[in-house]
């Protein structure tokens, strides 16, 4: 991308890691796609319209849980994936309890060199201070804490992270290096990843295919950067999401909980002028899924509530 080395493991073959007995990545339990209809053709349409307008370059993937149906431009693609790998690493974590390399509940020390710029307030603590996985974790996924990203990556590293993201089938996301370390991303040296590789990942932890996988999903209702797709939907609808923000990348992906059908959307962005801009976009985007699920025409809902009195409230913006 843009003559930028890219360091990706996708040519290593790895056996599944096994637990209890069975592949450590699970097939989704959703039932065997059936034609899209009519009004789903429509909604591809009018996120083909947003993307006509979109000035960047958009990556975007799409999946209803029940019924299978897929949306997607670009989702095979690479983009910087910013905090985005902080997603695929909380999953590594949990994982690397089971294998006894690490407990949720050990305390890690903060050390001056973790220290990073950017998203959460670690940066601001006292070095010497110490911190369970299990709050690093969170502070990782719903604050974006940089400084915590950096003591987990260092706790495992890597290389570990890297066969681990192949071992859960992420064959396009890589760590490459420390989430703040400008230096060697002006070497060419970046993080990447795929909206596909994050949506099959949400899937696998909507479908508890993962050890973790609801506390993982509970770590990501938390989210406090609401500014991108939690605008783009009704207000008391729940959704489990991670952003990714940094210089040229605008990204978010999740798991939103309809009244009818729950989904996986992943919305990411590069190419940008500014933040504004991708991050409208990614709110029209999620907008527009949102309408489609919330239409009582086109999904009878189990509670009889309209989905046009319900309000989008704005939510608090920052950064991550």
């Amino acid at each position: 991308m843009n003559g930028k080395k890219v360091f990706l493991l996708g040519a290593l073959l790895i056996t599944p890691l096994v637990l209890g007995g069975s592949a450590f990545v699970a097939q989704s339990q959703v039932t065997p796609p059936q034609p899209p209809d009519r009004n789903w053709t429509e909604l591809h349409q009018k996120i083909n319209y947003q993307l006509r307008h979109f000035p960047g370059v958009a990556g975007i993937y799409v999946k209803d849980l029940k019924t299978g149906w897929t949306i997607e431009h670009n989702s095979d693609d690479l983009f910087p994936s910013a905090s985005l790998v902080k997603l695929p690493m909380m999953a590594v974590i949990y994982q690397a309890q089971v294998s006894g390399r690490l407990s949720l509940d050990e305390s890690i020390t903060l050390m001056r060199n973790m220290k990073a710029r950017g998203s959460g307030h670690l940066r601001f603590k006292r070095p010497g201070t110490r911190y369970r996985v299990r709050e690093l974790i969170f502070k990782m996924i719903t604050e974006s804490d940089n400084t915590a990203t950096n003591m987990l990556t260092d706790r495992l590293d890597l290389d570990y992270y890297n066969r681990h993201f192949l071992a859960l089938g992420l064959s396009r996301t890589n760590l490459s290096r420390m989430i703040m370390d400008l230096r060697r991303r002006d070497e060419g040296i970046e993080n990447y990843t795929t909206a596909k590789d994050m949506g099959n990942l949400l899937e696998m932890i909507y479908f508890k295919n993962l050890t973790g996988s609801e506390e993982m999903l509970d770590i990501l209702k938390h989210q406090k950067i609401n500014d991108r797709l939690a605008l783009g939907i009704p207000n008391g609808w729940q959704i489990g999401h991670k952003t990714g923000l940094m210089n040229n990348a605008c990204h978010d992906v999740g798991i939103v909980f309809s009244p009818t059908n729950d989904y996986v959307i992943c919305v990411l962005t590069t190419q940008i002028r500014n933040f504004r801009r991708p991050k409208n976009f990614i709110s029209a985007v999620s907008h527009l899924v949102a309408t489609y699920y919330g239409d009582p025409s086109l999904h009878p809902a189990p509670e009889k509530k309209s989905f046009w009195t319900m309000l989008f409230p704005k939510r608090a913006a920052s950064h991550g």
